[in-house]
C-alpha cells in the first residue's frame, strides 16, 4: 500500500472520501475477510476527558475487532453515537492501569489491543495487527510513536524521536519493555501475569512487560506497528514529563526490584551519553568561568564535551525533521537536567521511604518488646476470622454444622481500619475463615492491616479451590505491601483419594493447581511464603508419616505446619492414641527434615530456628494430648486474641461464646452463607447493613472499641481465669506466642536453639 498512513483518517473525519481512499477501504476489508482462521481481536480504551476519543474510534473502523470496550473515568459520560462500543463508565477518577484491567474483564477475544485515547493506529499498523492474528504466535507486541507533520509538531516530534530511539534501539529480548500507548498482548498472557499493576500510576507499562518477560513470556517492539500521538506538549510540559517519569521510574524498580533485576531499560549509548555530555557541559562552563586561569586543557575539555554532544544527540535525531532537529539542539540540555532532577528526586523520595520505614519499624519493635513484658492485654498476634462462609464442608472443621447457619455478619472496611488502627504493630496477623478468598475485599482488607498493624508475619490459610481468584487476590496484595511477610498456608489433609473424602471431590486437585498457579510469583516478590498446612485426624491418621515424606519430596513447600486434631472445647473426650501416635511420627519427620534437608526460604540460622520452634511445639501438644497436663500459662488474652467475622473479640476460639469480651461497634455486612460449589468466577455477593454492638466495654463515646474491651473488667476476669484454672488445650492457635513468651517455655526454647546452633 502506498497511500499515506493517516490519509484515510483524515479525510474520513472531513466527510471527503476520494476514489483512491474508497478503493483502500475495499482492499483493507477485502484482506481481513479473507482471515476466516484468524485469532479474535479485542480492544480497550482507557479515557479521562478526552477530546480525541471520536477520532480515535473512527481510525479502528478498519480493524477486525469483534469487540470495544471504552473505560470512562470523566466526571460526565462521553457521547459515543454512531460507535459501536461497550462503554464501560465508572464516574471516577482511576488510574489508566485499573482501567485497562477493567476493560479486560469485559472482552473475552484471543488478543487485547491497549490503546491510548490519543492515539491514532496508522493503515500499516492496521495491516501488522492483522498478520499477528493469522499466525497468532506472539506473547506481547507494541508499537512505536510516528511523526505527522499535521498532528504534531517540532517539541511532539522531539518526545516521538527520543521513544522510537529508546524502545526499538536495543534488540536484546531480554532488555525490551514495551509502552502500552498502544500495546497487542494475547489474552492468556495477560490473565497468567495478572494483568498491569494498578497501585502504580506511572511507568505500569514497563512493570507489565518486565513481568512478562520474566515469566517467560516474549516483549516485541516492532516499528512497523505505528500510530500518531495526539497529545500536545509546550517545553514546559514537556520537561515536567520527563522530571515525573523520571521519578517515577526510580520509585517503581526500587519498590519491585526482583521484577526488574537483569532487565535493562533501553537507554541505548547515544541517550546515556548525550545526557551525560549535556549534564557536564554547562558545569564545566561554570568551572571555566570562575577560574581566572583557564588555559587549553580546559577549552579542550568544552569543546570535546559539545562535539560529543552534537554528536550522539543528533543521531537520536537523525530521521527527523530539520525543525525538529533544531529544537533538540536547544532542548536536549533541559532534557537531560530534567532528567537527572527526577532522577534524583526519586532516589530521595526511596531513600526517605527506607529511612522511614526503618525509623517506625523500629519504634513498633519496641512497643512490641514493651507489650511482651508488661503484659496489660495488648496484642502482639491477632487470629482474624474475616468470614464464616465456605465452599467445602470439611469432616474435621469446627464451625461444620454452624457453615450453613444464617450468616452472623462480617465487618465493613470502616469497622476493619478503626480497629487496626486501636491494635496497632503486631508480629503475627492471620487472617482465616471459613475461606478467606470468598471475601471479593480481601486485598483491601490486608491493604489495611498492613497500614495500620504493619504485621512481621502476615498469613491466611486457604482451602485453595479458587485458583484465578486466589492468584489475583495474592498478587494485588504483594503489590500493595511494601514490608513483612505474606504467608499462604494451603490445606492438604492426605493423599487425594483421602484428601477428597475429608473435603469434597475434585479438592485435591484444586489445591495442587492453585499452589502450582502461584509458584511463579515468588521468584518477583522475595516475602511471599507458600506453606502447607495438615491436620491429622481418625480420618488420615494412618498415612500421615508418609504423607508428611511425599509432601516435603513432591511440592517442595517453604515450611509445613502439622496440626493435631481437637475438639472445639475444652470439655472433650480423649484425643484417639492413634492419631496422637501418627502425629508424634510426623512432626519427627518433618523435624529431622528441617534439621537436614532444603529449605529455599530460610538459611542456617532461620532453619535451626525453626526446627526447634517444631521440636518444641511437638513435645508441648504431645504432653498436653497424652497427660491432659498443664505445660505452660496460655498467652491467650495477654498477648493474642480472636476477632470473629461478626466483630465479636475473644481471648481464644475454643472459649465457650459466652466467655467472649464483647462486640466491637460499628458497620456489618450481611447476607446469605455459601453452599454448595461456587464457580471460579462468580462474584460472593453481601449487603450492607448495621448490626449494633452487644459488647460490655466502650470508649468514651459508649461505643464498644477493641481497646475499651480488653481492658474492660470482663477481660481481666477472664485473664484471671484462664491463669488459676491452668487452662489448657494444644495450643497451635497461640503456639507461637506460648513458645516465644511464655517465660518457663520461652527460656527452655531460647536455650536449646543456643546449644542447636553451637554444637551444629
Amino acid at each position: 500500500m502506498s497511500a499515506d498512513p493517516l490519509a484515510f483518517e483524515s479525510k474520513a473525519l472531513e466527510g471527503d472520501l476520494s476514489s483512491a481512499s474508497d478503493r483502500l477501504r475495499l482492499d483493507v476489508a477485502s484482506h481481513f475477510q479473507k482471515m476466516s482462521s484468524q485469532a479474535s481481536l479485542g480492544v480497550v480504551i482507557p479515557s479521562y476527558c478526552s477530546t480525541h476519543l471520536s477520532r480515535v474510534l473512527l481510525a479502528l473502523r478498519e480493524l477486525p475487532a469483534e469487540e470495544i470496550v471504552v473505560v470512562d473515568s470523566s466526571p460526565d459520560e462521553p457521547q459515543l453515537d454512531g460507535f459501536s462500543v461497550h462503554l464501560r463508565h465508572l464516574g471516577e477518577r482511576v488510574s489508566a492501569a485499573t482501567a485497562r484491567n477493567i476493560g479486560a474483564k469485559n472482552v473475552s477475544t484471543d488478543y487485547i489491543l491497549f490503546l491510548d485515547s490519543d492515539v491514532l493506529l496508522s493503515n500499516q499498523a492496521r495491516e501488522v495487527i492483522a498478520e499477528i492474528l493469522e499466525s497468532a504466535d506472539a506473547d506481547v507486541v507494541c508499537g512505536l510513536y510516528q511523526n505527522d507533520p499535521r498532528e504534531n509538531g517540532s517539541v511532539e516530534g522531539l518526545q516521538n524521536a527520543v521513544l522510537r530511539h529508546r524502545l526499538s534501539g536495543v534488540r536484546n529480548p531480554s532488555a525490551v519493555m514495551g509502552s502500552s500507548s498502544h500495546m497487542l498482548v494475547r489474552r492468556d498472557v495477560f490473565e497468567q501475569i495478572g494483568g498491569f499493576n494498578p497501585e502504580i500510576d506511572s511507568y505500569e507499562d514497563f512493570e507489565f512487560s518486565a513481568r512478562c518477560i520474566k515469566s517467560g513470556f516474549s516483549v516485541e517492539v516492532d516499528t512497523r506497528l505505528a500510530a500518531v500521538h495526539l497529545k500536545k506538549f509546550s517545553v514546559v510540559s514537556l520537561l515536567q514529563d520527563y522530571i515525573r517519569k523520571s521519578c517515577k521510574s526510580i520509585l517503581v524498580r526500587g519498590r519491585y526490584p526482583l521484577v526488574f533485576k537483569g532487565l535493562k531499560m533501553n537507554l541505548g549509548v547515544a541517550v546515556a551519553g548525550s545526557w551525560v555530555a549535556a549534564i557536564l557541559l554547562p558545569l564545566v562552563l561554570l568551572g571555566v568561568t570562575l577560574r581566572p586561569n583557564a588555559g587549553i586543557v580546559d577549552v579542550g575539555v568544552i569543546l570535546g564535551l559539545f562535539i560529543y554532544y552534537l554528536v550522539t544527540s543528533q543521531k537520536i535525531f537523525s530521521d527527523a525533521r530539520i525543525g525538529v532537529k533544531i529544537v533538540a539542539f536547544i532542548v536536549w540540555p533541559l532534557i537531560a537536567w530534567s532528567t537527572a532532577t527526577g532522577t534524583l528526586a526519586g532516589m530521595t523520595i526511596l531513600f526517605g521511604k527506607k529511612v522511614k520505614n526503618l525509623f517506625q519499624s523500629l519504634l513498633d519493635w519496641i512497643r512490641l518488646v514493651l507489650r511482651i513484658v508488661i503484659r496489660r492485654g495488648m496484642p502482639v498476634q491477632i487470629v482474624h476470622y474475616v468470614t464464616a462462609r465456605c465452599n467445602l464442608r470439611c469432616e474435621h472443621c469446627f464451625y461444620k454444622e454452624t457453615l450453613d447457619a444464617p450468616n452472623p455478619g462480617e465487618m465493613s472496611l470502616e469497622t476493619l481500619e478503626k480497629t487496626m488502627s486501636e491494635i496497632g504493630p503486631v508480629l503475627w496477623y492471620s487472617l482465616a475463615g471459613g475461606e478467606p478468598f470468598l471475601r471479593n475485599d480481601l486485598t483491601d482488607i490486608i491493604g489495611l492491616v498492613q497500614k495500620r498493624c504493619r504485621p512481621k508475619v502476615f498469613s491466611f490459610p486457604t482451602n485453595g479451590w479458587f485458583v484465578e481468584r486466589t492468584f489475583s487476590q495474592t498478587l494485588r496484595s504483594l503489590q500493595r505491601m511494601d514490608r513483612g511477610n505474606l504467608i499462604l498456608f494451603f490445606s492438604l489433609d492426605g493423599p487425594e483419594e483421602i484428601h477428597d473424602a475429608i473435603r469434597g471431590e475434585n479438592s485435591y486437585a484444586r489445591v495442587i493447581k492453585c499452589f502450582e498457579r502461584l509458584r511463579p510469583l515468588q521468584r518477583l516478590y522475595p516475602n511471599l511464603y507458600l506453606n502447607v498446612v495438615t491436620t491429622v485426624t481418625p480420618d488420615n491418621a494412618s498415612v500421615m508419616p508418609e504423607f508428611v515424606s511425599d509432601v516435603l519430596k513432591d511440592l517442595n513447600p517453604n515450611a509445613l505446619s502439622i496440626n493435631l486434631f481437637r475438639y472445639h472445647s475444652l470439655n472433650h473426650p480423649p484425643i484417639p492414641v492413634e492419631v496422637i501416635d501418627a502425629y508424634e511420627e510426623a512432626t519427627s519427620k518433618y523435624a529431622d527434615y528441617l534439621t537436614h534437608g532444603d529449605l529455599d526460604y530460610y538459611g542456617f540460622f532461620g532453619k535451626k530456628v525453626l526446627a526447634i520452634k517444631e521440636v518444641v511445639q511437638k513435645e508441648l501438644i504431645l504432653d498436653v494430648a497424652r497427660n491432659d497436663t498443664f505445660v505452660t500459662p496460655c498467652t491467650a488474652g495477654s498477648l493474642s486474641y480472636v476477632i470473629n467475622e461478626d466483630g465479636s473479640v475473644a481471648a481464644c476460639e475454643i472459649l465457650e461464646s459466652k466467655q467472649n469480651l464483647g462486640q466491637l461497634s460499628g458497620t456489618q455486612r450481611s447476607g446469605l452463607p455459601l453452599s454448595g460449589e461456587q464457580s471460579e468466577g462468580a462474584e460472593v455477593v453481601v449487603a450492607l447493613g448495621t448490626k449494633p454492638s452487644t459488647g460490655n466495654g466502650s470508649d468514651s463515646n459508649g461505643e464498644a472499641s477493641f481497646r475499651s474491651l480488653i481492658r474492660s473488667e470482663q477481660a481481666k476476669e477472664l485473664r484471671s481465669w484462664i491463669r488459676d484454672t491452668e487452662c489448657r488445650c494444644t495450643y497451635e492457635c497461640a503456639m507461637s506466642t506460648n513458645t516465644l513468651f511464655s517465660w518457663p517455655l520461652a527460656r527452655s526454647t531460647y536455650f536449646r536453639v543456643f546449644r542447636n546452633l553451637v554444637t551444629r
